[in-house]
């Protein structure tokens, strides 16, 4: 039968594996504000050990499996009472008061590591104090427009983290991509993704932090410059359609067409409220693409739905689905 690791032995083990050359007598006298810095400052270093985070993930699957959710490696897990929640001490009687303060602190660099390594939403305040605004969605904490936290990864000492993190706030805005603009999540895959870094090799993280950052820069400053034009969200990524990327200049001739066809696709649409079905938005569609057409014709333009080099048809198609099952379209 195989034996169960004791909390004792299990602290030994990553103590071994991971801090042998690291003070961590300090650890229990530390204030909070000292945690977050130490635990910053090991996180940085463990990165830095191996290739590809694995010292990070290693850590972590002391804890938990490897899948985004938290679920447990052990079980009973030597130090956690469930997925999230240390034992009380009295339940560890073999470890110290220092080596019980130890572990609840490895416990929560171990959750850090968990979230950068699977790439997971975790609380900012695990980097900073005031990171996000109170009472905000925790994903929405990712968003590039959360100021504060793109200070913290262009300005942080700790670039391998500002890496992982930065990889999350671009991954956030490309899944916001894939369900509102499939332009700008095109944009996205061939000026950001293609850089990603071996977390182990700072130019690396550099260079995908630089990338990254400027390519949603520039995704928030296209659509800044289209609601300065006058342009609702959902405009915006028909003009994209239309223009088959972004970002782009906007030219003010093309307006009268982009607000002839969101005109369309609201006059089309069945009566509300609709059983909405597969079938229902195949004939919408087909409806939609015949007065896309009429629609260019009045412009002295040739629009064909059938042209696969052309991504216009296939960027409107996602739009027309989105129009006709009720997908938000604003941004926050």
């Amino acid at each position: 039968m195989k034996k169960t690791i004791t909390p004792k032995e299990l602290l030994d083990v990553i103590v071994r594996n991971l801090f042998k050359d690291t003070d961590l007598s300090r650890v229990p006298r530390m204030t909070a504000e000292e945690l977050t810095t130490f635990t910053l400052e090991q996180e940085e270093r463990l990165l830095a050990m191996t290739a590809n985070g694995l010292s990070i993930a290693w850590l972590s699957d002391r804890f938990w499996t490897a899948d985004k959710e938290l679920i447990l490696m052990f079980d009973p897990h030597p130090w956690l009472a469930d997925e999230e929640t240390l034992k009380a001490h009295e339940d560890m009687p073999d470890l110290t008061d220092d080596e019980y303060a130890l572990a609840s602190w490895i416990t929560k660099l171990a959750t850090l590591s968990h979230a950068l390594f699977v790439h997971t939403y975790f609380p900012l305040d695990m980097l900073r104090k005031r990171l996000a605004k109170k009472n905000l969605p925790i994903e929405e904490s990712f968003y590039y427009i959360n100021e504060p936290l793109i200070d913290w990864i262009r300005q942080t000492p700790y670039r391998r983290v500002a890496a992982m993190v930065c990889y999350l706030v671009l991954d956030t805005e490309t899944n916001y991509a894939i369900q509102t603009n499939q332009a700008v999540q095109d944009f996205y895959a061939m000026e950001c993704w293609y850089d990603r870094p071996d977390w182990q090799k700072i130019d690396e993280c550099e260079t995908f932090i630089t990338k990254a950052l400027d390519g949603m820069r520039q995704i928030e400053e296209h659509y800044e410059k289209g609601q300065d034009a006058g342009l609702n969200d959902d405009e915006i990524r028909v003009l994209d359609a239309l223009y088959g990327f972004a970002p782009h200049e906007y030219f003010e001739e093309d307006f009268p067409r982009v607000r002839d066809i969101c005109q369309a696709a609201e006059e089309l649409l069945p009566d509300r409220p609709y059983v909405k079905s597969e079938k229902g938005e195949r004939e919408y569609a087909v409806r939609m693409h015949k007065r896309i057409g009429e629609i260019y014709a009045k412009y002295d333009m040739h629009y064909n739905p059938s042209d696969v080099r052309d991504l216009t048809p296939g960027y409107l198609d996602s739009w027309i689905y989105d129009k006709y099952y009720g997908t938000k379209e604003e941004r926050g």
